[in-house]
């Protein structure tokens, strides 16, 4: 095999990625992902000023690679296909969804971004439209809490000898009783959308396009 002589910005985080994959986030570091590419560690410094820039490149792509499966269709329900691909994600790539959703430190700007881009589809599915934007909100966040759980279960190995249908048919329960509820639901006073906090709050443009 041919050793390239120029690697791009993508190769590098192709080679991040394979990193991730293989061996995890405790061992993301400028000298794996150069083992990776087989080659020094320049390609990766001069493609990124440091670790923590090419750590963001690295989780947009895992977040971008989760987007594609969440609005593809699994099922005729367009709502719950986002969960569906949540779900599909972090089983065809546990380490993956593993190194962004369940590290703290990077969780951030990822789930982020994640809830950004289903809001603006959350606004034009039927029945969703008619949610007030808070409510909308609420009930995104209530059902990533449950994704989550599902997805972590798969990630740590919990969720072998449960069919994968079936964690699709209770997503798809546990995501019906809580619209049905937000529908039928009385405008929420002033006192309980300050408990909430923020888990009523959207995520800012400027702070999932700045990365």
């Amino acid at each position: 095999m041919v050793r390239k002589s120029v690697y791009a910005r993508d190769d590098v985080i192709a080679a991040g990625l394979a990193v991730l994959e293989k061996d995890g986030a405790g061992q993301f570091s400028a000298r794996r992902v150069a083992e990776e590419l087989g080659a020094s560690t320049a390609p990766v410094y001069s493609n990124f000023a440091n670790m923590d820039e090419l750590t963001v490149a690295v989780n947009e792509a895992v977040v971008d690679m989760m987007l594609s499966l969440m609005l593809e269709k699994h099922t005729d329900d367009p709502f719950l296909n986002m969960g569906v691909g949540v779900l599909e994600f972090a089983r065809r790539r546990p380490r993956l969804y593993g190194a962004v959703f369940l590290h703290a430190a990077e969780d951030c700007v990822a789930g982020e971004k994640v809830q950004a881009t289903l809001l603006e589809r959350m606004e034009v599915l039927p029945v969703l439209d008619q949610l007030m934007p808070v409510e909308r909100i609420l009930v995104l966040n209530k059902l990533s809490i449950f994704t989550h759980g599902l997805a972590t279960m798969i990630c740590s190995g919990a969720a072998q000898g449960f069919p994968f249908d079936a964690m699709v048919a209770l997503l798809s329960e546990v995501g019906h009783a809580i619209l049905t509820d937000a529908l039928a639901a009385s405008p929420r006073a002033a006192a309980d959308l300050a408990l909430l906090g923020p888990l009523c709050e959207a995520p800012h443009p400027s702070q999932t396009d700045e990365e």
